[in-house]
């Protein structure tokens, strides 16, 4: 794998990651905003409502892209 095959590698993780891991803590705070518990969800089922809610709304991605470039990633 050459170099750049190498950070465009790493880019797309962090872009993934980043866009997972904003999707997961968006999927959280709508939970508290219920009224509900986070201990009442398993960590599976937050992951699938994180991967609906990303599904949802891809402008999620374009965000995590920019992350990702603020970051050095890009």
């Amino acid at each position: 794998m050459t170099r750049a095959e190498d950070k465009a590698r790493q880019a797309r993780v962090a872009v993934r990651v980043l866009a997972q891991l904003a999707a997961k803590n968006a999927v959280k705070d709508h939970i508290r905003a219920q009224g509900f518990k986070l201990h009442n969800y398993s960590a599976k089922d937050i992951t699938l409502q994180a991967e609906a809610w990303l599904a949802a709304r891809p402008e999620m991605i374009a965000e995590a892209r920019a992350k990702a470039a603020r970051l050095g990633y890009c």
